[in-house]
């Protein structure tokens, strides 16, 4: 590509405005920290004992495939 053909490519990308951008980026920050408490849920999960397993409902078997789920997969 020669370096005359990049000024018009620039001209084609979209001009994100500051805020919109600042919204994008909040909007990745608060999708980050779900994620990584879903992560957190599922390894605490996976410590939990019987009969704290039986107080909140859930069997060792359930726990486990809850537990051992990607941070990504809901």
């Amino acid at each position: 590509m020669r370096l005359a053909h990049r000024p018009r490519l620039l001209l084609r990308l979209p001009l994100l405005s500051l805020t919109r951008l600042a919204e994008r980026y909040d909007r990745l920050r608060q999708r980050l920290r779900y994620l990584s408490q879903r992560q957190a849920s599922r390894r605490a999960l996976l410590m939990l004992d019987d009969h704290q397993l039986m107080d909140i409902g859930k069997s060792r078997r359930q726990a486990e495939q809850e537990g051992r789920k990607p941070f990504w997969q809901s």
